[in-house]
């Protein structure tokens, strides 16, 4: 049997269909007009108003849960900052989102924000492709730790042990 739930018709479970009608509507009734819970209220709200605090990268990177998720369709602005795929990006130029513009397969759009390093041999910066490298400061890819030579100016994506001799060199 079928019944309409608000917009759609669905299918009756099999419980539903041996419980009387108006029992149904009552329950349905009492639970689209029941007060909502602060945490129902805050799971709604969050995601909304996340991106209007004012946090630096390592405080919104402990706060990656309440970060909206990327959504294809969606019109973003620059410094709006999504999760996907368990990591956080920030819009670095404003767009609708499309599929194949996902943060990961759009350099050009999003960053990946990382854990803030001083860039010191003892606490090198993350290398994980996608970034510009500063002269004198040290990266860290899988497990080596290179020290830049020379600016890149631009963001590059090939290993660090690939750009030995032209931009880092291992320390």
């Amino acid at each position: 049997m079928r019944v309409f739930d608000g917009k759609v018709y669905r299918d009756m479970t099999e419980e539903e269909m041996h419980v009387p009608q108006e029992v149904l509507l009552k329950a349905k009734y009492e639970e689209a007009s029941r007060p909502l819970s602060a945490s129902e209220v805050l799971a709604m709200l969050i995601p909304q108003q996340i991106n209007t605090l004012a946090v630096d990268d390592n405080t919104a990177l402990r706060m990656l849960d309440f970060y909206p998720e990327w959504t294809a369709g969606t019109a973003y602005t620059v410094g709006y900052k999504v999760r996907r795929d368990g990591k956080l990006w920030r819009v670095v130029q404003a767009h609708m989102a499309q599929v194949g513009w996902e943060p990961e397969n759009a350099a050009s759009l999003w960053e990946q924000i990382n854990e803030t390093h001083a860039g010191t041999m003892d606490d090198p910066i993350p290398y994980s492709g996608n970034m510009a490298l500063t002269d004198g400061l040290y990266y860290m890819q899988d497990w080596v730790i290179y020290l830049c030579t020379r600016d890149t100016g631009n963001p590059v994506y090939h290993a660090l042990d690939e750009l030995v001799g032209l931009y880092v060199e291992k320390a």
